[in-house]
């Protein structure tokens, strides 16, 4: 499963759809780096190695942002997180592009494209974008 977060041009008023931000691929803009707001739960993200496996950063690319004095310590539930991510302009057929943080993400047995969009990454993006980006992918 290839997930991604929507992002867009700051200085641009676009508004988005279910599946993104439109971009243009010649954007001076692109990559940008921005962060997202996640915060801790349980049962499975209340420490910083499964947050930044999660999204592919280390423990310290979290705990520096976040104001955690250690990268080893203990979250407490719904701890607040600033999470780095990088985005980009990406081609998703040959009439759209859109912005967005690709990162990967193993599906597992009975989740959704809603499940993992809405419960690992707290609707960060949305489902339709996750099957607008996985075209072929049919999560059982």
């Amino acid at each position: 499963l290839f997930l991604f977060f929507l992002c867009c041009d700051s200085q641009a008023v676009i508004e988005p759809t279910t599946s993104g931000y439109t971009c243009s691929l010649n954007q001076t803009t692109s990559p940008c780096q921005t962060y997202v707001y996640y915060r801790a739960v349980a049962p499975d993200f209340l420490d910083l190695a499964s947050v930044g496996d999660l999204f592919s950063v280390s423990r310290l690319m979290i705990s520096n942002p976040s104001n955690i004095s250690s990268p080893s310590s203990p979250l407490v539930p719904f701890q607040s997180l600033f999470v780095p991510i990088q985005c980009s302009c990406n081609r998703i057929n040959s009439s759209m592009s859109i912005s967005y943080a690709g990162l990967n993400y193993t599906i597992k047995a009975g989740n959704t494209f809603y499940l993992v969009s809405t419960n690992q990454f707290q609707n960060l993006t949305s489902f339709q974008s996750v099957e607008v980006v996985n075209p072929s992918l049919v999560p059982t």
